[in-house]
């Protein structure tokens, strides 16, 4: 092999490197620029007095699904026992013919025993409580689809509380026939989304975000069957206020999803996010 041959291989190689190193250096840059503005916005809010806890900068991943409330709910519950149950569209409404006592402090370990019991809910193995939702009235437990929780009414479990701590009976809707419509996708992160949440004029001055957790949420409805992506979602409470309002970010493109009265498009959906 002559001289030059040999100098044009190393020229090859060290141009190579030069430009791996140039990729490197602009990802980094890229990177850097985006982690310093999110820092700087996150120091905006803080000088309008929004209250917040710091959030993550690490991604997830997550799935587009479809489901729907068909009759599979309404075929499990005629093993159903001890209660008296009828169907309000797709929605179980259910009385048990003996109130459970629900102690303080043990709000999880009672109502998981009647959850996880075949013959008191259908299909409980597929729900988890969920304490964020929960309130002092009324208990929450979250269908789990694609190994996350479903925050809409359409996959919820729900025990109302009385002022004596008993439990008289519950409401159910259950999501059956779920598609995956794409493969597993990483999603924004909790950092990103707290500051577009602010980009988007979603939180005033004073406000304070109590929690935020990543869960599925409804997009739309297409022909009977209800969309759902993974979205960031944050408990608001507005300065003055004490209702909590849930704000969601779509947790792939950052978009705001906000909640409508009648409008099934893509931005707005008729589902109620308050928790008093």
């Amino acid at each position: 092999m002559n001289f030059k041959r040999i100098l044009g291989i190393f020229l090859i190689i060290f141009i190579a490197i030069d430009v791996f190193l140039f990729v490197v250096y602009n990802r980094s840059s890229v990177t850097n620029s985006d982690t310093s503005s999110s820092s700087n916005i996150l120091e905006e809010m803080r000088k309008d007095q929004i209250s917040f806890s710091k959030p993550a900068n690490d991604t997830h991943e997550g799935f587009y699904f479809s489901a729907d409330n068909s009759s599979t709910l309404r075929q499990q519950a005629t093993g159903l026992q001890q209660q008296s149950y009828r169907f309000d569209g797709t929605e179980l409404v259910s009385e048990f013919k003996r109130s459970i006592t629900v102690p303080t402090g043990k709000t999880k370990k009672t109502l998981d025993k009647v959850v996880n019991n075949p013959v008191l809910v259908a299909f409980g193995d597929s729900y988890s409580y969920s304490k964020k939702l929960s309130t002092k009235t009324e208990i929450v437990y979250v269908q789990r689809v694609a190994s996350g929780p479903v925050y809409s009414k359409y996959g919820q479990i729900r025990f109302t509380l009385n002022s004596e701590r008993r439990v008289v009976g519950y409401s159910q809707n259950y999501l059956s026939n779920v598609k995956l419509l794409k493969e597993k996708t990483k999603t924004i992160s909790e950092k990103k989304a707290l500051t577009w949440l602010y980009q988007y004029n979603e939180l005033s001055n004073g406000a304070k975000i109590d929690w935020d957790n990543l869960a599925y949420t409804r997009l739309l409805t297409a022909r009977g069957q209800y969309v759902f992506i993974p979205t960031w979602v944050f408990a608001v409470r507005m300065s003055g206020s004490s209702t909590t309002i849930l704000k969601r970010v779509n947790a792939y493109t950052g978009e705001i999803i906000k909640t409508g009265s009648s409008n099934q498009s893509s931005n707005s959906n008729s589902e109620i996010f308050t928790i008093n």
